[in-house]
C-alpha cells in the first residue's frame, strides 16, 4: 500500500515523534496567533531527526494547510495594498532560491537570519529600557509605513528566499512588519494571506525539485491532526492579550530564535 512502506521506513521512537510533533505544533500555534515568528523554530526543530531537504518536504504541506485554516480565521483582517508589496518581492526571493538552491551554503544563510532577528529583537528590548530617547512616535510609525514598499524591496525577498530555502521566511517578514505597529488582527491576518500565497507557489518548485516522495507525503499525512490543535490555541491566545504583550512575545521570539541560529543550537 501507499503509506506502509513509507511508514515501516520511519523512525518509530517516541523521541522521532515528540519532535515532529513539537515542530508542527509551533507552526499552528505561530501562524494563527502570533504571525509566524514562532513558527520558524519548526524547521530547526525537524532538523534534529531529519535531514534538510526532507524537512522542507515534510512541513510545507503542513505549513500550506495551517495557512488556509488561518486565512479563514483571520479572513476579515487583512491590509491588501501592503500584502501586494509584499508578495510581490517574496516572488522575486523565491524565484532565487529557486535557482540558486543547489550553491546555497545553507548554515551561512542560517546564521545571517539568525543574526538579524537577533539584532531586532534586541532592539526592540534596548528601546523599550530607555524610552525617551528611542521609543517610536505616530509620526515616525506613519513614515515607515509609507515607506512600505521600498521597505518590502528588502525584507520580503528575503523572507522569499529563506522561505523557500529554509522554511524561516517568517523572520524578514517579521522584521518588516513589526516597526510598523499594526493591530495584531490585522498583522496576522495579512501574514496569513502572506504565507498561503507564498507557500502555494513553492509546490510545483518543490515538485521540480523531486523534493516530495512517498515517505515525505507520509510523514505529513500522520502530522496533519496536530494542526487544528494548534491553530485553535493560537487564536485563543492572540484573543486573550493586549498589543504591547503581544509585540513583546513576537520580539522576544524573534531575540531567541535569532541566538539559536546564530549559536547552531
Amino acid at each position: 500500500m501507499f503509506l506502509s512502506d513509507p511508514i515501516i521506513a520511519l523512525s518509530p521512537s517516541p523521541f522521532f515523534w515528540a519532535v515532529a510533533a513539537s515542530a508542527v505544533l509551533f507552526v499552528a500555534i505561530a501562524k494563527s496567533g502570533f504571525g509566524g515568528t514562532i513558527g520558524s523554530l519548526s524547521a530547526p526543530i525537524m532538523l534534529m531527526v531529519l535531514p534538510p531537504f526532507e524537512t522542507l518536504a515534510v512541513l510545507l504541506p503542513l505549513y500550506l494547510l495551517t495557512d488556509c485554516w488561518t486565512v479563514w480565521i483571520w479572513r476579515g483582517y487583512c491590509r491588501w495594498r501592503l500584502l501586494f508589496w509584499m508578495v510581490l518581492f517574496s516572488v522575486i526571493g523565491q524565484g532565487l532560491g529557486y535557482l540558486f538552491i543547489d550553491a546555497i551554503d545553507e548554515s551561512l544563510l542560517t546564521v545571517l537570519i539568525g543574526a538579524v532577528a537577533f539584532f531586532t529583537g534586541g532592539r526592540y528590548w534596548y528601546r523599550w529600557k530607555f524610552p525617551v530617547s528611542h521609543q517610536l512616535n505616530r509620526q515616525d510609525i506613519r513614515a515607515i509605513r509609507r515607506r512600505a514598499a521600498p521597505r518590502a524591496s528588502l525584507w520580503c525577498s528575503l523572507s522569499g528566499f529563506s522561505s523557500f530555502v529554509s522554511l524561516t521566511g517568517g523572520i524578514p517578514l517579521q522584521v518588516f512588519l513589526l516597526p510598523m505597529r499594526l493591530h495584531r488582527y490585522i498583522m496576522v491576518g495579512t501574514s496569513a494571506w502572506y504565507f498561503l500565497s507564498i507557500n502555494t507557489m513553492k509546490v510545483p518548485l518543490f515538485f521540480d525539485l523531486g523534493m516530495f516522495n512517498h515517505r515525505t507525503l507520509a510523514m505529513s499525512l500522520i502530522l496533519m491532526p496536530i494542526i487544528p490543535i494548534g491553530v485553535m490555541i493560537g487564536k485563543w491566545l492572540n484573543r486573550r492579550i493586549n498589543d504591547k504583550i503581544f509585540y513583546a512575545v513576537a520580539h522576544s521570539a524573534l531575540l531567541l530564535l535569532g541566538l539559536k541560529l546564530i549559536l547552531g543550537l
